[in-house]
């Protein structure tokens, strides 16, 4: 039976690597990261009943605390790749720390190899600082957020392969799939599993993996498991495939498109279905989500296709994802927006863009990621 003082040092650890990864996703004042900040100090106050201090040390790859090892999981891994990392041996938390002190932390852990920051202690939290060595990436346990970190370079290559008019390696794209679906698999929380969705300057390959495991989030709350959870996943790395079709001044314009822009913007779907249909390997619903992922709940979207029709619930999941990962994403055009303001949006588009139920129940996840936010406030328009 696990200890009071075990459940509250998983706690805290879990505690700061999600505001770690929501800091790296969106910014340190973010309220996520405020009121996980705020939590995390209240489990630590909770330790300090039993402990005059916390100090936590990395030994061969382990966590110590309390002169044995924490017992390992997904939080727990990424606590020492983020120590590790830094070159951080030991951490010392006396009892005065204050939200602030707390807050530098966490800016700390949230830091990723090619951001460089000055790991400094305060008054009431202290580090101890050895030469950093970056750990082989396959020494260890990858969580969602190290193997989209790990694997952007290699997904990156594969959609180049496209544009370059060369054969997309399947085995690759499955290959990534698979590393997304044995962490949700082996992640306790789901919900807690898309919080370190990230967000690069590369944003049509960051986007293929956000709406990845976005869709696998909702798979797994519908049941849906096997093979069939797999090819949602490849579907939706491949959803954008036919954008390497489109010419990059286009993609990447910051300004609204004119009438000739839109006009081939519109023909991604159709390229893009017709590309892996014809590309050995790829699961046949990949070919349909990459088509009809821009119809509408309504059919009112493009392509535009004869009555009756009846969108692919992949697809439909994959726009609901699509939509969610366009909003909450800072580009250099266009602001992300907060929690609050993406429901409100989300709700007035279910039963015309999205389908309703699907949006209903995509907006739980939020929901039970955002316990500050009371889901029964909001209603649709």
């Amino acid at each position: 039976m696990i200890s009071r003082q075990d459940n509250h040092m998983q706690k805290l650890i879990r505690l700061l690597t999600t505001a770690a990864a929501n800091a790296a996703l969106y910014h340190p004042e973010h309220r996520q990261v405020l009121r996980l900040n705020k939590q995390a100090l209240s489990t630590l106050h909770q330790l300090f009943n039993l402990h005059s201090d916390i100090t936590l040390r990395v030994i061969e790859e382990q966590l110590i605390f309390t002169n044995k090892p924490v017992e390992e999981n997904l939080a727990v891994t990424r606590l020492i790749e983020s120590l590790t990392r830094n070159g951080i041996s030991h951490l010392q938390i006396e009892p005065d720390v204050c939200a602030e002190e707390l807050l530098a932390l966490i800016i700390i852990l949230s830091k990723t190899p090619d951001k460089q920051i000055e790991i400094k202690g305060s008054q009431n939290i202290h580090f101890g600082q050895i030469e950093i060595r970056y750990k082989d990436s396959e020494s260890t346990h990858l969580d969602l957020a190290d193997i989209a970190e790990y694997e952007a370079d290699r997904f990156m290559d594969l959609y180049q392969s496209v544009r370059n008019k060369q054969k997309l390696e399947m085995t690759g794209i499955i290959d990534i799939v698979n590393g997304f679906v044995d962490a949700f698999n082996s992640q306790s929380d789901s919900f807690m599993a898309i919080a370190p969705l990230r967000s690069m300057d590369e944003y049509t390959y960051t986007h293929s993996t956000n709406i990845c495991m976005l869709n696998l989030a909702q798979a797994k709350v519908l049941g849906i498991e096997g093979q069939l959870l797999n090819d949602i996943g490849i579907a939706a790395m491949l959803h954008d495939v036919g954008k390497m079709f489109i010419s990059p001044d286009i993609l990447s314009k910051s300004g609204k498109l004119d009438e000739e822009e839109w006009r081939i913007m519109q023909q991604h779907p159709r390229l893009g279905a017709e590309y892996l249909l014809n590309t050995p390997g790829v699961p046949r619903l990949a070919v349909v989500t990459a088509y009809e992922h821009h119809m509408r709940y309504d059919n009112a979207g493009y392509p535009k296709i004869a009555h009756p029709w009846q969108q692919h619930i992949c697809s439909q999941m994959t726009a609901i994802s699509d939509t969610y990962d366009a909003m909450r994403t800072h580009r250099a055009y266009e602001e992300s927006l907060e929690t609050d303001q993406i429901i409100s949006i989300m709700l007035d588009l279910a039963g015309n863009k999205l389908h309703p139920q699907l949006t209903y129940s995509f907006l739980q996840i939020l929901s039970d990621l955002d316990k500050n936010t009371d889901f029964s406030n909001y209603t649709a328009s």
